[in-house]
């Protein structure tokens, strides 16, 4: 079957419509154009047609500007927070977050929906040009910096999803923020916690360190699979005061959680979010400033990070 323009952009219109894709019984909700863009099979039951549904629009608005990737997920029910009955709830909560009216968003819904039905028709590329590590994304990225200890340490554990079938390997890096103070290359020590096998590992910049990581089994296509590793800082090596992730490719949910030394607090802490690389270099103070509970953390949530785009926190020291 054929999917034509004109059908794609109609099904995603109704699929607007009522509780968007968090409608009940969903499964007898989707038309065949979606069906077949998103991979949906006779067998999938409501919670699976919600998942592919949920994961191709994700994954094909990751580019889009914020405005316009807001204007897709808030009315097909899948912002998180967003989830109210009726579309007329959801276009006027982002014509709130946007400052906009509720025509300009719906405006902005139809640019959205269109640009959707432009990357699901668009000529697939190549796969025998696309090197395998890039048929995978992050469904979630969970991590813990605890400064209280006798050196930086983060455990980082992450979910990862197939998009094709027979991934066995995962391709991961991690770049440090800044060289030492004595401007000798910094470095970490990292160590495997569970759920995959380090089989390599390089270091092609002064600052940026790739590791190859084999999966105990081959992944099919939407088959998920959680790692975690510890980073630490080696001791007598100092951390500049930031954690930022930039995501090199989708990335669904990013947490971030920092505990820090409660005899040693920070004087502020900053959120960090879609920062350029040139804004995270100078540790200039951001708007968003964070409360540090009673323990000595914070904790903060990225839905939907852009690749390309840094994400995380920032704090300054006590003098």
């Amino acid at each position: 079957m054929s999917v034509s323009p004109e059908q794609l952009m109609e099904e995603l219109r109704t699929l607007c419509r009522g509780r968007g894709v968090q409608t009940p019984g969903i499964d007898l909700h989707v038309g065949p154009a979606l069906r077949q863009v998103c991979g949906i099979v006779e067998s999938d039951g409501a919670e699976a047609v919600r998942t592919k549904l949920r994961d191709w629009v994700t994954n094909a608005a990751r580019a889009f500007p914020v405005e316009v990737r807001n204007a897709v997920l808030a009315p097909l029910g899948l912002h998180e927070e967003a989830q109210f009955r009726f579309l007329n709830e959801r276009i006027e909560w982002l014509a709130k977050q946007q400052d906009r009216g509720a025509r300009t968003v719906r405006r902005r819904m139809e640019s959205g929906l269109q640009r959707l039905v432009e990357v699901a028709l668009q000529p697939a590329p190549s796969t025998a040009r696309v090197a395998p590590s890039e048929f995978w994304h992050v469904k979630e990225f969970d991590a813990l910096l605890k400064l209280d200890g006798p050196t930086p340490a983060c455990t980082e554990r992450r979910t990862v999803v197939a998009d094709t079938d027979g991934v066995d390997e995962i391709a991961w890096s991690i770049t440090i923020p800044a060289p030492t103070p004595d401007g000798a290359p910094g470095d970490i020590d990292i160590e495997v916690l569970h759920g995959v096998e380090l089989i390599g590992h390089e270091r092609p910049s002064p600052r940026r360190f790739l590791m190859k990581l084999r999966l105990p089994r081959p992944l099919n296509a939407g088959q998920t699979h959680q790692f975690a590793l510890e980073v630490k800082v080696p001791r007598g090596q100092s951390m500049r005061p930031t954690y930022v992730f930039w995501p090199e490719r989708m990335c669904e949910s990013f947490r971030l959680r920092v505990r820090f030394d409660r005899d040693d607090l920070p004087e502020s802490v900053w959120r960090v979010e879609e920062a350029l690389a040139r804004d995270t270099d100078d540790l200039t103070p951001w708007p968003k400033k964070l409360p540090i509970d009673e323990i000595g953390e914070i904790d903060v949530s990225f839905p939907h990070p852009r690749q390309g785009r840094g994400y995380g926190v920032q704090w300054t020291p006590r003098a």
